[in-house]
């Protein structure tokens, strides 16, 4: 039995969990998006920035190109 990947978000830094949370959701109807605080301020200040798993950390100036780069991981992962 495979695991569910999860990504993990924060409400803090993302300018709109909302919509990269949503659009996450589209990439894989499978995936748990958890969203808190994730103690990564000194990137999520500069940059968007997603964790998938456990460490890889996917970061990007916004939200439409860090979700091209968790689809490109996510399909490595497959």
């Amino acid at each position: 039995m495979k695991m569910a990947l999860t990504l993990r978000i924060c409400h803090k830094c993302t300018d709109n969990v909302k919509k990269l949370r949503k659009k996450l959701g589209k990439l894989e109807p499978t995936v748990k998006i958890c969203v808190g605080c994730q103690s990564m301020c000194k990137i999520g200040k500069r940059k968007e920035f997603v964790i998938i798993g456990k460490n890889e950390i996917v970061t990007a100036k916004s939200t439409k190109k860090v979700v091209k780069k968790v689809e490109k991981a996510l399909r490595k992962c497959n």
